[in-house]
């Protein structure tokens, strides 16, 4: 099989809902009618059209990346998970463009970053599930400073450096809470 290039024509094309929900459909996982009518009352709801895309894409997104977990997950060598790894960069139209590959690897960053902070709210989930977040937070500032940093030309030096600023805070709150951990794993084998 040979890689699936980016088949849109531009950033500026996404695809439509009625694609979204068909790829969902594609995938046995839309149950509704995608009609017109349908997207317009959902988009109503949401409250925009936008929100609904935004919901539908990331609806995919999610269902896509559960059948990736399994492929990945199934006896794959090294090479050939890292050339399957690969082909999602070809795929996203990245590949070939470090500052586009940036931002890409960045976005992904902030996706984990999220959900991580949320978790962490919970006090009982202890030091390391912040100290991932923070992490997470100090990647997706260092992606970004690495991004500008290929655009030299119209990257703002004052942003990069409270960018970098922003990483090393969050990279040293993410050794913070790992100390703390290790505090508390000394605590226990006192006892």
């Amino acid at each position: 099989m040979s890689p699936v290039k980016e088949q849109q024509p531009s950033d500026d094309a996404p695809a439509s809902v009625a694609q979204l929900v068909a790829a969902m459909q594609a995938l046995g996982r839309y149950s509704g009618e995608n009609s017109a009518a349908e997207h317009e009352a959902e988009a109503k709801r949401l409250g925009s059209a936008n929100a609904y895309r935004a919901r539908l894409a990331n609806a995919l997104l999610g269902l896509v990346e559960v059948e990736t977990l399994l492929a990945d997950g199934a006896g794959l060598s090294a090479e050939q998970m890292q050339a399957a790894h690969g082909q999602a960069l070809v795929s996203a139209g990245v590949e070939d463009d470090p500052a586009r590959l940036l931002g890409f690897l960045r976005w992904r960053a902030l996706r984990v970053e999220g959900p991580l902070r949320d978790l962490a709210q919970d006090e009982a989930t202890g030091p390391l599930i912040l100290a991932a977040a923070h992490a997470a937070e100090g990647l997706q500032q260092l992606l970004g400073v690495c991004e500008d940093g290929q655009r030299l030309a119209t990257a703002s030096p004052t942003q990069m450096t409270a960018d970098l600023i922003a990483a090393r805070q969050a990279l040293a709150d993410a050794i913070a809470n790992i100390d703390i951990m290790f505090d508390l794993i000394a605590q226990v084998e006192r006892l």
